[in-house]
């Protein structure tokens, strides 16, 4: 049987909620509410054969009930209940249906015959299930969620997540709409992966012209032969960043709890990853902080860095995070040190990276990073920038700082990224103007170097 097509999880024309609840605070009741919020168009049908209507919407006992198609059965009833509903959604003819409820193989055995069970039923109709045990969808440039996490917000952006986890359609997703400017096309919360996996995720958002850059998070890889094949097209065409937990004993034992994922060999995992050209990161949260970086900026043709720093000692700092990551401090002309030199004092030497301390003292802040920018960025022999800066209420402080996009604008092959120091509240919000201005703005010079190797690894890719 030819395998359904994931598309309606994503922009369904309906859905409809099991375990639906009108009592604020339930699953149940938040994953309606959000889609209120969403400002989602499509028909929603609670079911709960105790309410008449919930939340506006008129309430159904069962989903065979139900006078219309469905496209997407959602699941928030408990995991010894959810094998008698995936039935009632193949006899109803639903296609795509999202398990939230844990309780399933990574528990125990009789969990693991229930999601055997579930599979048999939904592959006879062929259906496509996402989890069990996650949060599931958040389609956010169309509407759609089956998330239980309450305060969402519409911001649709070219970022997408694959995930084996409810994490970053919840706890993840509230980091970044409360702290970070760039906004979600998909996340995509895999669960346990009875049917779709991250290849099948991939897939998706190989054609999906809303999204720019992907995500993951991946505990254990069910079919590695088609991720390398699958991710060899991506690759291709968009970035693709992928944290792999469970590299140690440990984590593989939480890893089987969380999941019932099995441990894989972590060099293997690296020559996958590699031969796929998926670009594996360390950190929880460099998935926040990398991609972004693809957000705002294109990635640079060479490893040609100029830094502005806003002082020597950073300045040296950021010179040797530059090289031990694999990037190189350009060589800058004659004529872009002259201009630097013109904005300093005379007793300054000048070079790269360019302590732009005495220039500020000079010629003020504003003057001075102006100058620098622009030089950099007209250097032929700069791929891209590093621009670091300190923050210091009534002492160093922007009073207009739109000359960073300006030149950036004037410069779209060139990337830069930023760091910034000092007083933590002057730099969130220096943060936060820079970024929506398109410049990903980091806390420090090893951060920034590494979004821009990042970047620079990925170029390597799409032309290898």
């Amino acid at each position: 049987m030819m395998k359904t097509s994931l598309d309606k999880f994503f922009n369904p024309e309906s859905v409809a909620v099991v375990g639906a609840s009108g009592t604020p605070g339930k699953l149940g009741y938040i994953a309606i509410e959000n889609l209120k919020i969403l400002g989602y168009t499509g028909k929603i049908y609670p079911i709960n054969p105790k309410a008449n209507e919930i939340l506006g919407f008129k309430a159904y006992p069962n989903v065979k009930d139900i006078p219309g198609p469905v496209d997407v059965g959602l699941v928030l009833v408990p995991a010894e209940i959810a094998v008698v509903v995936i039935r009632d959604f193949a006899e109803k003819g639903i296609k795509h249906a999202v398990i939230v409820a844990g309780g399933f193989s990574e528990v125990d055995i009789k969990g693991a015959e229930m999601q055997k069970e579930i599979l048999e039923i939904s592959r006879k109709v062929g259906m496509r299930i996402i989890g069990p045990n996650t949060t599931g969808i958040l389609s956010m440039v169309d509407r759609f969620s089956t998330t239980f996490q309450t305060g969402i917000e519409f911001r649709p952006g070219p970022a997408a997540f694959i995930a084996q986890t409810g994490n970053f359609a919840s706890i993840t997703l509230k980091w970044i709409l409360s702290k970070e400017q760039f906004g979600i096309s998909r996340v995509i919360g895999l669960g346990n992966k009875i049917d779709v996996d991250d290849a099948d995720a991939l897939e998706y958002l190989e054609t999906d012209v809303k999204t720019k850059v992907i995500a993951m998070y991946i505990e254990g890889i069910k079919n590695g032969r088609r991720l390398i094949e699958v991710g060899k097209r991506v690759t291709k065409k968009k970035p693709v960043l992928a944290l792999k937990s469970g590299r140690t004993s440990a984590g593989s034992k939480a890893a089987h709890s969380h999941t019932a994922s099995l441990a894989a060999n972590d060099t293997i995992v690296d020559a996958a990853f590699k031969q796929a050209g998926i670009i594996r990161v360390d950190n929880y949260m460099d998935l926040v902080q990398l991609t972004k970086a693809f957000v705002f900026q294109q990635p640079p043709k060479g490893n040609n860095v100029g830094v502005i720093s806003p002082s020597g000692g950073l300045g040296v700092i950021t010179a040797d995070a530059c090289e031990r990551s694999g990037l190189k401090i350009a060589t800058l002309t004659e004529d872009t040190l002259n201009k630097f030199r013109k904005a300093s004092p005379p007793f300054i030497n000048v070079g790269n990276p360019y302590d732009i301390w005495p220039s500020v003292s000079q010629i003020g802040m504003d003057a001075a990073y102006k100058v620098a920018i622009d030089a950099v960025f007209e250097d032929p022999n700069v791929d891209a920038i590093i621009a670091g800066t300190m923050v210091t209420k009534g002492w160093v402080e922007f009073k207009d700082n739109s000359f960073f996009a300006a030149a950036s604008r004037r410069h779209p092959e060139k990337p830069i990224v930023a760091f910034a120091t000092s007083e933590w509240q002057l730099v969130n919000e220096l943060q936060e103007d820079l970024e929506k201005q398109g410049i990903p703005t980091y806390t420090s010079p090893e951060m920034a170097a590494r979004a821009l190797t990042t970047m620079y690894r990925y170029s390597c890719i799409k032309s290898s």
